[in-house]
C-alpha cells in the first residue's frame, strides 16, 4: 500500500469524498481506496478531497450519507469545501437502526466498578447534591447556592460528596402548557432522581407555569424510595425574596451534607452503568476520532449488560 494513502480516511464504502488527516500539498500523488489520485489543490487537515468526478448538482456522500451537493463540477483530487458545496432540500426515508449489528454478550467473569448504590437497584459513579431550578427565573438563585459551597472549604469535611451542582435551564416561565411542559417536567424529575444525585433541592419562583407543587405531584417526588434523602422544595416568592431563599437553601444543604456523605463507594456490576453521549461543538475531526471511539466504548459496555444512549 502506498504510504501516502494513510493520510486519508474513507469512512464508508459509498463515500465519494475522503478526509485528510493532515495538510497535504498540491500535486501529491496518493493511493486511496485502490485508486491513484493526484491532489489538484492544497488539502487542509480535516478537510475533504473528491474521490470521483462529481457533476454540478450531484450528491456528496460522507459517512454513507448526503452531506451536500456539488455547486459546480468537481474533479477527482479536488478540495471539497464551501466554495464548491451547497445545501439543498432533500427527501429522506429515515430507517431506524438500518446498520444495526447484534453484539455478542460478554460471557467471562462479570466486571465491576466502585460506585454508589441507589434506590431501585441503580448505581451512580458520582455523589452530588443537586440544586435544581424549576424555572429560568430561579436559575440565578440556584447558582448562588451552588457557588457558596464551591467558594468555601465546607466540602472538605464531607469526603464522599463530590460537589454541589446547580441544574438550570431557560424554560418553565410563560408558555403554553401543551407544548413542552410535560417534557420539561420529566427532565427535571430525571435530574432529581439521577443515579449521580445523593440529595437535592428544587427551587422555583412561585408564579411560573411550571409550578413546583405540580412537578412534585406529577412525578411523585415526595414519595421517597428506600435509601433516598428527603429533598427540600422552595419558591423565591414564598421564602421572602432572593436573599432569604439562598439562606434557606444553604441551610437545607448543610443539613443534607452529612446524610449524602453517608453514601460510600462499593463494588457494583458494570451492567448498572448508563452511558449518556452528547454531541457538542463538533468539528471535522470528531466524526473520525471521538465519535467512533465513543461508539467502540459504548459497544464494550453494552456487551456487559450496561446501557448506552
Amino acid at each position: 500500500m502506498d504510504e501516502q494513502s494513510l493520510n486519508f480516511i474513507v469512512l464508508n464504502p459509498a463515500d465519494n469524498v475522503a478526509t485528510a488527516r493532515c495538510t497535504l500539498k498540491k500535486g501529491l500523488k496518493v493511493l486511496v481506496s485502490g485508486s491513484s489520485i493526484v491532489l489538484r489543490q492544497i488539502i487542509p487537515g480535516g478537510h475533504k478531497m473528491s474521490l470521483s468526478s462529481i457533476k454540478r448538482g450531484e450528491r456528496l456522500i460522507k459517512y454513507g450519507q448526503i452531506i451536500g451537493f456539488a455547486k459546480k463540477d468537481i474533479t477527482v483530487g479536488d478540495w471539497v469545501h464551501s466554495h464548491n458545496v451547497e445545501l439543498k432540500e432533500v427527501l429522506r426515508n429515515y430507517s431506524l437502526c438500518e446498520g444495526y449489528m447484534p453484539l455478542k454478550p460478554f460471557t467471562q467473569k462479570a466486571e465491576t466498578f466502585k460506585g454508589f448504590a441507589r434506590a431501585g437497584g441503580k448505581a451512580g459513579t458520582r455523589n452530588y447534591i443537586g440544586v435544581i431550578s424549576s424555572v429560568n427565573c430561579s436559575a440565578s438563585v440556584s447558582r448562588y447556592v451552588a457557588d457558596h459551597f464551591r467558594d468555601n472549604n465546607i466540602l472538605k469535611s464531607y469526603p464522599n460528596v463530590d460537589g454541589v451542582v446547580a441544574f438550570t435551564h431557560k424554560g418553565g416561565c410563560s408558555y403554553d402548557v401543551k407544548h413542552g411542559h410535560k417534557i420539561l417536567q420529566r427532565v427535571i424529575a430525571g435530574m432529581a432522581r439521577h443515579s449521580n444525585i445523593g440529595g437535592y433541592l428544587l427551587i422555583g419562583l412561585g408564579c411560573e407555569v411550571n409550578q413546583v407543587p405540580d412537578l412534585i405531584k406529577n412525578h411523585q417526588l415526595d414519595d421517597l424510595q428506600e435509601g433516598e434523602n428527603a429533598p427540600a422544595f422552595l419558591t423565591v416568592q414564598q421564602s421572602g425574596g432572593v436573599r432569604k431563599t439562598v439562606e434557606i437553601a444553604i441551610k437545607s444543604i448543610n443539613d443534607l451534607l452529612p446524610k449524602v456523605n453517608n453514601f460510600k463507594r462499593t463494588v457494583q456490576p458494570v451492567s448498572k452503568l448508563k452511558l449518556a453521549m452528547n454531541c457538542g461543538g463538533s468539528d471535522s475531526n470528531s466524526g473520525v476520532s471521538a465519535n467512533p471511539a465513543l461508539g467502540f466504548a459504548s459497544d464494550k459496555l453494552v456487551r456487559r449488560g450496561a446501557s448506552s444512549v
